[in-house]
């Protein structure tokens, strides 16, 4: 199973709605969130890097602030990226990111005319000197106006983020969902038919798919 380290910071962290949403999300097994904001001081090199010894992947999990991380998240990557090399090799990396302003502005054309691969160029360079594998960014944008269905939506984003392996595939997903639900019929067995049908279905997706690649095949 795959070890997430998700490092976090907002200044606002105890009053921030999605602050709170996100860390409720990543309440998973082999799981753990760094509230960087809650330490206090200079950060020490030594716990720091402890923290990635037998990590699989990293999270950086933040507000966008002027269009870059929170000043406690630079701190603490200007104080420990460089050393962090033999244990961040070849690993994989992820960005979850919150903005009061709508997703669909960050484009060309859009009222803040940058992407979010664009605005997150600095930290994927960072990660590409240390052949990471980058996996999907992330938006959580403007949660005060989302739906319950949306934030249910939101948080299975997440948690694949955080949780699923790489590449995030249609198999990969059925996969991950059907993980999921063998956990919870574990718990409670009234759940068994329905992950019965889950995986039903999921052969059924993975005949039409490995079909579909045929047909293409000889096109």
């Amino acid at each position: 199973m795959i070890r997430t380290l998700v490092i976090a910071s907002h200044p606002s962290y105890d009053d921030s709605l999605s602050q709170r949403f996100f860390s409720e999300s990543a309440k998973m097994p082999n799981v753990s969130v760094h509230m960087l904001d809650k330490v206090e001081g200079d950060f020490d090199l030594e716990i720091e890097l402890e923290r990635l010894q037998t990590i699989d992947r990293l999270i950086f999990q933040f507000p966008l602030y002027w269009y870059q991380v929170p000043a406690k998240m630079k701190c603490w990557i200007d104080t420990v990226w460089e050393a962090a090399k033999p244990y961040l090799l070849n690993k994989e990396i992820g960005f979850a990111l919150s903005t009061g302003v709508a997703a669909k502005e960050f484009q060309l054309g859009g009222k803040e005319g940058a992407s979010f691969s664009e605005i997150l160029r600095p930290l994927t360079l960072m990660a590409q000197k240390y052949q990471m594998t980058i996996l999907p960014v992330l938006v959580l944008d403007q949660l005060m106006y989302k739906t319950e269905k949306e934030k249910r939506r939101f948080v299975i984003d997440y948690q694949q983020l955080l949780t699923m392996e790489a590449p995030f595939s249609f198999a990969a997903k059925q996969q991950w969902f059907i993980q999921r639900l063998e956990a919870l019929t574990a718990e409670n067995p009234k759940l068994a038919p329905l992950l019965d049908q889950l995986i039903q279905n999921q052969e059924t997706l993975l005949e039409l798919d490995e079909a579909l690649a045929e047909m293409e095949a000889y096109e």
